[in-house]
């Protein structure tokens, strides 16, 4: 019954948006992206919705840019916020299933200690982080009793695909890196736990990353083994990396108890980075030269604004 059952629709044609409508059509499910709707125009919204007659609504629509969102409060607000809210409403009425995409960078974690549960209060340190956090306020405000949604939080999310907003594929063209715990989300796993959370129609506020930690110098490691032996890692400290971006750096560690304790098997962090940067590196090397190209400049140009790139990065597709 759950193939039938399951027709999905997306708000967000992002890099996560994106990475739902191939899963699910890859398992057969009714799954589409509402195109050219405006997450703050109801009518446009709830005609997507009550045309499709969706089971279920994943929103992942948001401006996520830490550095455009602190420059374009109004812009941003209006998006992940009152969009947010938009959506839920929407959903609310024509009484479908809402899976709502918030962020984990709402919290500040200390060190690898420090992991946050979906019961602490949010500490966010960006205003992006705080348009997550009334995100989350708003899609349960003045709701029905009966309306059904779920809040998802990953925290930095990766993949195997060649994509220049894949965090791993941005961290090709860096050449400092912070020693710092964080969590992470790799997305091949997501989507999987996403279907199962699906089904057992969960609901509230859940943590969506693996288990454990790292660090983004202990991944560079990673990525000179496996993609760029010319990659010469340097650490840099949090206080001197924020002289260098707009924006104070968050390092959160996130527990995943709570998801674990849903029957989802979550594979630990480490393992699965190591897995899934060795499978970046096959898809680079199987990749199209131009086409290998064109993304990694694309990732060079948004990199230059907030750190010093290397040069290394070229060997990929020379």
């Amino acid at each position: 019954m759950v193939g039938p059952m399951k027709k999905i629709l997306i708000f967000g044609d992002g890099q996560i948006g994106n990475f739902y409508l191939e899963y699910f059509s890859a398992k057969d499910y009714q799954v589409q992206i509402a195109k050219g709707v405006d997450i703050r125009n109801f009518d446009q919204v709830a005609k997507a919705i009550n045309d499709y007659r969706p089971s279920t609504v994943i929103n992942t629509a948001a401006m996520t840019n830490l550095e455009w969102c602190g420059q374009h409060r109004l812009e941003a607000f209006d998006v992940n916020v009152l969009g947010a809210a938009t959506v839920a409403k929407a959903c609310d009425q024509a009484g479908v299933y809402l899976v709502h995409f918030s962020s984990g960078c709402i919290f500040s974690s200390r060190d690898g200690k420090d992991a946050k549960a979906e019961t602490d209060a949010p500490n966010p340190s960006s205003y992006y982080g705080w348009t997550k956090v009334w995100s989350e306020e708003m899609v349960a405000f003045e709701r029905s009793e009966d309306f059904k949604f779920l809040i998802l939080r990953p925290r930095q999310p990766v993949s195997a695909q060649v994509n220049h907003k894949n965090m791993l594929v941005k961290m090709l063209t860096f050449t400092k890196f912070v020693d710092t715990a964080n969590s992470g989300t790799v997305l091949e796993d997501l989507m999987d736990w996403t279907d199962q959370l699906i089904d057992k129609q969960v609901t509230g506020i859940l943590h969506v990353a693996n288990s454990g930690w790292t660090t983004p110098y202990q991944i560079a490691l990673m990525i000179k083994e496996s993609i760029l032996p010319a990659l010469e890692p340097a650490k840099i400290t949090k206080a001197e990396l924020d002289k260098m971006t707009p924006n104070t750096r968050v390092d959160t560690v996130l527990d995943v108890t709570r998801l674990e304790e849903l029957g989802i098997k979550v594979k630990p962090y480490k393992q699965r980075l190591a897995e899934t940067v060795k499978q970046l590196g096959d898809n680079i090397r199987s990749m199209d030269r131009a086409e290998l190209k064109q993304q990694l400049e694309e990732t060079a140009a948004a990199s230059r604004q907030r750190t010093v790139l290397n040069s290394v990065y070229e060997l990929l597709y020379r």
